[in-house]
């Protein structure tokens, strides 16, 4: 490139990444209409400088001096979004010589972030070890995501990445998701071309311009797949090694020393250390293989047909207990395990559980000064235990010394990862030495001591801590990551919702997915196809649309994602500023700048493109509360159903109900709520104040709707992403008149809550509920509903579960759990 060029593109290159971080974060009136050109910016960015391979350099440097005047401005919204750029220009650099210093220069600058608050630090922290690594072993990056997205690897136990796209089948499917899914699932790589690809690429990263790329690629066509196996194979043995050497120059020179070994063998010429043989070529970083799922219903079946291809996940019946659905909260042992209850036997319960609970110090002071100067004594073996003392065994584990870093996930909770014994053997060996007094700390056993039924009851304080997922505990064994994208609004999250909460039941009482497979969720909003109700039929190209929504169907549960991480917003949530052609529409092809490998770059279309930019670079949970319907129907039948954005109560959802069968909505005609006709209800919910504090409210009301509402649509409501807003439409006089059909003179008020139960009065009268704008979800007949926050099944986790004894430790309140999250994956998680 010439002087000129170069200033030229530098000057765009800086332009477009000033775009990428324009008006991040900033909520002003005027940001909807910006929405649709900010969206595609890092896009647009990543195709302006793949244009030329020296343009990676360009851009990193760049993103280096934003990064001190975000320093410098204490601007702390862009810390996350310049960490996820550099490490996607990095991933992408063919080459990085070890004299241009800009990964030297990187490390220091983003160590400084460690000391900010999160998401900053913990962004910067991951950060580093890219950098750390790259430092040691070139393109280990790319290295290790080509190897897991294509499931190559020479060891048994390899790691590898599935993409499933859960697509709905409806015929309002939009016709972008349907395009990029088709596009997705159909893209193959031959394993002989991808390891080509592999090898060139480790060549490049560490050679840079003194070896012709062209030259080894002829080279490795002579080769058989077994002989580019064996040489992939020592490549990745030298540059795994690299990675691990405690000096950096050591671990590059000993890299570059086997790699020159294996050019010598492949006889490829290579420059005196100075000349240049070759020039730089970008590489096509593959795409990943990805599965379609045609997607209707409120389980994850799907997802084991298909994995059970790639892997057995069918276990022995005998290997898992078979517990019933009635006694999904029992926690009582039968006489075969009281033989045995040395309380050696005890242990914590699993991470798979669900027991995130803490004690307050207050309480925890007390017993142990209580305890202080008498001497435990051995209680006798009871004939039976009853639930709450087996609970207050467990629970006195959490005081003892931890025989092993899994036993003790309060300490791992806050980010220790380390060797819990030995760091506590550790310290009490360095008191001794030292001289220091030691402080002795009676470990609070409550079980030890008799049960006295006269005393007071008293109380102790648990924390709510959400539950992130039920396969946190096979996290270290589990070699396959599954990430699940899902398409669609609030109707689509709801059903995403309660097949994690099926999940969670059935992997309890027999783990099969989980145990081999660990599980990420991306959601991707997307408009649906309106359809007249008249028509049937989505107005031609150029033809004004003037039919309604039939679902009136949202996408809060997308937008309070974006309140949360801007960047979600920014690249995920703000594609929905864009049409369905512009999302459908491919780049056109250019000229193949493989290097000669012999892939074809296939052009994607830009939602297809933007779906893997978010399954790659997303790697943040934010917790997403889930809510429980139980439900009384008019026979004495009782239902449990999970949502998590809406309920929809008497003419609300049966009006939704008329609206999604299409054109004969049109023959029944809907009422508004002004000609609903109304019904007398017991109303009763928690208020929830500002201040935190909440009390209960219990009245009579004639209404026509009641609707709960996540509280997710405002920046301010983000605080209380817990809770709920109850609207309910009171009809506060009847008008009726001989010559004019009579009408409701309606009051609507709204309230913030996090329980509510609604009691249907009258013989024969009934209401109709609605879970999250789904059709099918629409429940009818139904007396009562009580509504909660949605708590993880398992042993300990729900306090409802235990019947406790007088004068036997109880908790405050018994709903405070362990709360069962959706774990959405996002950029960061900012608002946790």
């Amino acid at each position: 490139m010439t002087m000129e060029q170069s200033s030229c593109t530098e000057d765009r290159i800086q332009h477009s990444l000033e775009r990428c971080l324009c008006h991040l974060g900033v909520d002003s009136p005027d940001k909807k209409l910006w929405n649709a050109g900010l969206c595609i910016s890092r896009w647009c960015l990543e195709e302006l400088v793949k244009r030329h391979p020296h343009n990676f350099l360009i851009l990193l440097q760049k993103i280096l001096q934003k990064t001190k005047e975000v320093l410098e401005e204490c601007q702390y919204e862009l810390v996350v979004p310049l960490t996820l750029l550099f490490s996607a220009a990095l991933l992408k650099s063919p080459y990085l010589g070890a004299g241009c210093g800009v990964l030297q220069e990187a490390y220091l600058l983003f160590h400084r972030f460690l000391a900010w608050p999160e998401p900053c630090s913990s962004a910067s922290k991951r950060l580093l070890v890219v950098i750390e690594q790259e430092i040691r072993a070139p393109g280990i990056s790319f290295q290790r995501l080509v190897r897991t997205e294509q499931a190559i690897s020479f060891d048994i136990k390899c790691s590898k990445t599935l993409v499933v796209l859960l697509v709905s089948p409806d015929a309002d499917a939009p016709q972008e998701v349907q395009l990029t899914s088709e596009q997705l699932s159909t893209m193959h790589y031959s394993s002989r071309n991808t390891i080509t690809t592999l090898i060139l690429h480790s060549f490049q990263a560490t050679f840079g311009t003194r070896l012709d790329l062209r030259v080894l690629h002829t080279a490795l066509q002579e080769k058989e797949l077994y002989e580019l196996e064996q040489i992939y194979e020592t490549i990745t043995g030298s540059m795994e090694a690299a990675t691990s050497v405690a000096d950096h120059m050591a671990a590059r020179e000993g890299l570059l020393r086997s790699l020159e070994k294996l050019r010598e063998s492949l006889s490829v010429p290579s420059g005196d250390g100075c000349s240049e043989t070759g020039s730089l070529e970008s590489l096509t970083l593959p795409y990943p293989k990805c599965h379609t799922c045609l997607w209707d219903d409120d389980n994850f079946d799907v997802l084991k047909d298909l994995l059970s291809v790639d892997s057995d996940l069918d276990s022995p019946p005998e290997c898992f207990p078979k517990i019933d659905e009635d006694d999904t909260f029992d926690t009582s042992i039968d006489e075969e395990d009281e033989q045995d209850s040395s309380i050696k036997r005890w242990s914590v319960p699993s991470v798979s559980s669900g027991v995130e609970s803490d004690f307050s110090e207050d309480t925890a002071h007390e017993d142990t000064e209580e305890g202080q100067g008498s001497h435990p004594r051995v209680r006798k073996k009871p004939k039976k235990k009853s639930k709450s003392l087996l609970g207050l065994e467990r629970f006195s584990l959490l005081f003892k010394t931890p025989h092993s870093p899994s036993t003790s996930r309060r300490v791992q909770s806050m980010g220790y990862n380390g060797d819990i014994t030995k760091d506590y053997l550790m310290t009490g060996a360095q008191l001794k030495q030292s001289g220091a007094p030691m402080r002795h700390i009676r470990h609070l056993n409550v079980s030890m001591a008799p049960v006295d039924t006269s005393a007071p009851q008293r109380h102790i304080c648990v924390r709510r801590r959400p539950i992130l997922s039920c396969d946190e505990g096979n996290e270290a064994e589990a070699l396959t990551v599954v990430k699940v994208v899902a398409f669609g609004g609030d109707r689509e999250a709801g059903r995403l919702a309660r097949a994690y909460s099926d999940l969670q039941q059935k992997e309890r009482r027999c783990p099969q997915l989980t145990r081999t497979c660990k599980l990420q969720f991306f959601f991707v909003p997307t408009k649906r196809k309106t359809v007249s109700p008249g028509t049937g039929h989505m107005p031609t190209e150029g033809q004004e649309s003037n039919c309604q929504d039939v679902d009136n169907s949202t996408t809060d549960i997308a937008q309070m994602l974006g309140m949360m991480d801007h960047w979600y917003e920014r690249n995920v949530f703000s594609l929905l500023s864009l049409s369905s052609e512009v999302l459908s529409e491919a780049p056109p092809k250019e000229d193949d700048i493989s290097g000669g490998t012999g892939a074809t770059e296939h052009r994607l279309p830009l939602l297809a493109d933007l779906v893997l930019y978010y399954c790659r670079h997303a790697d943040q949970p934010v917790l997403v509360q889930l809510y429980q319907a139980e439900l009384t129907l008019e026979g004495g039948e009782k239902r449990k159903e999970v949502f998590i954005h809406s309920l929809e109560l008497g003419h609300t959802a049966g009006a939704r109900a008329v609206k999604s069968m299409g054109a004969a909505s049109k023959r029944l005609g809907i009422d508004e709520e002004r000609e609903a006709v109304p019904l007398t209800l017991n109303v009763a919910y928690n208020k929830v104040a500002v201040s935190g504090r909440s009390h209960w409210i219990h009245k009579e009301a004639v209404c026509t709707s009641i609707n709960l509402q996540k509280t997710c649509r405002d920046s301010k409501q983000l605080d209380s992403k817990e809770g709920l807003q109850l609207t309910m439409t009171e009809v506060v006089k009847k008008h009726s008149s001989k010559s004019k059909k009579g009408y409701n003179q309606i009051l609507i008020s709204e309230v913030k809550v996090d329980k509510m139960q609604v009691t249907v009065q009258g013989n024969g009268s009934t209401f109709a509920v609605c879970l999250d704008q789904d059709k099918k979800m629409f429940i009818q007949s139904v007396k009562r509903c009580e509504v909660s926050l949605c708590s993880k099944p398992g042993s300990s986790s729900d306090w409802r579960s235990y019947k406790t004894l007088p004068g036997q430790i109880q908790p405050l309140h018994p709903t405070f759990c362990s709360l069962l999250c959706l774990p959405v994956t996002a950029f960061s998680a900012a608002g946790q």
